[in-house]
């Protein structure tokens, strides 16, 4: 993957523009906002009014609306079939940056570790991901990124997954290209003075005198920070706090063999994605309105043109309730998440996600890696720690990255079986863990990948005998997976 790095000329412009925002840093100082807010903002005033920022004695706060000013997706061959959507990253839902970062006792590694939600934040108002994806695998060396470095994820939310380069030719060396979000600023390739950074830690970073402990973006893993310098808390596997995503429709599937070609923007409000498939040009139209519903049409090729609309108040179902769109009248599609084999019935949910679940990538599921998931997916919905989901928190506009997160959603009355208006932990745990013993044929309390991937939908596991983990006489622990 080649990452576009943009350079030259611009030396003057660009002292030009850090003059005028020290100058405006210092004015605003003056008027109440802090030295130190200010100067952090100066980078970021340079794509006002896209990105607009505010602080107080502890937070500068970003707003953005998500999408940069650059073209998007183009050279992705490994696409999940999101688009860049709208985001709402402002008010409560805005990005935080520590005004006064403070080294850790601790510093800690990102190198598997913190692969959900931000470790940075571009100063075009984009957050920046760890380089691997959520299944541990470097984004960048699997077709996952686009020119810019960066891709969707499945709320349709763009970020990057290394470093943006090509923000160099526009805040120049002297200022930072990002944010971890520890506080510390991550520059460019060189020094403000043009040189090369010398002396660089573990986490791609270093002290000087003039600009105090930085990090330096690259062209190689980690390409940002590679880890973080200063205190971070750490909950539900990312930095917290950090805004949440807005998601109008389910993440879906790989489209295997698809290659990203080209992504205009029709309008502030409408974009075009093309790309290829086995020799054919295809294309996505989509739209959304002012009260985020989002309007798509999958221009298929030969099989036709599919229309959908999803509407944002109803966390990501389209109108009809359905969670894909329906068939048209030629009998063709548009993307989904659970795919109806032909003339078959539908996969079980947890072979469609199988992949995501299995966190060491040796196909097969253990219990902890599905349990594990399982909490980690109530507790992100559970805001006020109560143990239980109340309509408004799993229903919300907020997003949890999780394999399970769609489901939540989408079974609120199927979670709740004792039918009081809200869904239990015991409630959650029980009832996708019954997903999990119904594939579980041979009872060892894992899934194999015979068990989960390679079984053709519509077989049903074996009724008779005892449930995983237990013998005829009563609950008994069940093998564990072999590391």
């Amino acid at each position: 993957m080649k990452i576009r790095r943009r350079s030259g000329g611009n030396e003057g412009l660009i002292f030009g523009h850090a003059l005028a925002l020290l100058v405006g840093a210092l004015a605003n100082s003056a008027h109440g906002q802090s030295l130190v807010g200010s100067a952090k903002a100066a980078p970021f005033q340079l794509f006002a009014p896209k990105v607009a920022s505010r602080s107080d004695d502890r937070f500068l706060y970003v707003e953005s609306n998500g999408m940069p000013s650059h073209p998007m997706m183009i050279g992705i061959t490994a696409w999940q079939q999101q688009v860049p959507l709208l985001q709402r990253y402002v008010g409560a839902n805005a990005w935080q940056i520590p005004l006064n970062p403070t080294p850790a006792a601790s510093p800690r590694t990102i190198k598997n570790q913190f692969l959900r939600g931000a470790i940075a934040l571009a100063v075009n108002g984009i957050p920046i991901f760890n380089p691997q994806n959520n299944r541990g695998e470097v984004s960048a060396d699997i077709g996952e990124l686009d020119q810019w470095g960066g891709h969707c994820g499945r709320a349709d939310d763009y970020h990057y997954h290394a470093a943006p380069l090509h923000l160099q030719s526009v805040v120049g060396p002297a200022m930072p290209i990002a944010f971890a979000l520890d506080g510390y600023p991550i520059l460019g390739l060189c020094e403000p003075d043009g040189s090369a950074p010398m002396g660089l830690d573990a986490f791609n970073g270093h002290h000087s005198n003039a600009a105090g402990y930085h990090y330096h973006a690259s062209q190689k893993y980690p390409f940002v920070n590679g880890g973080f310098h200063g205190e971070v808390i750490e909950r539900e596997g990312q930095v917290d706090p950090q805004p949440r995503a807005n998601p109008v429709r389910p993440s879906l599937q790989a489209l295997r063999g698809a290659k990203i070609t080209g992504f205009e923007a029709v309008s502030e409000t409408a974009w075009k994605l093309s790309y290829e498939l086995s020799g054919e040009r295809r294309a996505v139209s989509y739209s959304q309105a002012p009260d985020g519903s989002a309007s798509f049409e999958f221009q298929n090729g030969r099989q036709g043109v599919v229309k959908e609309v999803y509407a944002a108040s109803r966390g990501g179902v389209p109108p009809n309730g359905v969670d894909r769109p329906p068939a048209a009248r030629n009998g063709n599609t548009g993307p989904r998440r659970n795919p109806d084999p032909e003339n078959g019935p539908r996969k079980p949910w947890i072979q469609v996600h199988g992949a995501e679940l299995d966190a060491n990538n040796d196909s097969v599921i253990s219990s902890a890696e599905f349990d594990g998931e399982a909490k980690r997916t109530f507790a992100g919905y559970d805001q006020n720690k109560d143990g239980r989901l109340s309509r408004d928190e799993y229903s919300g506009p907020g997003s949890v990255r999780s394999p399970m997160g769609g489901f939540v959603k989408e079974h609120p009355d199927k979670l709740d079986s004792d039918h009081d208006g809200a869904i239990s932990e015991a409630e959650f745990l029980r009832e996708v863990r019954r997903m999990f013993d119904k594939l579980d044929f041979n009872r060892d309390g894992n899934l194999s990948a015979a068990e989960w991937r390679d079984l053709p939908a519509g077989v049903p596991a074996p009724q008779d005998g005892p449930p995983p983990g237990q013998s005829q006489r009563g609950p008994q622990k069940g093998p564990q997976k072999t590391r």
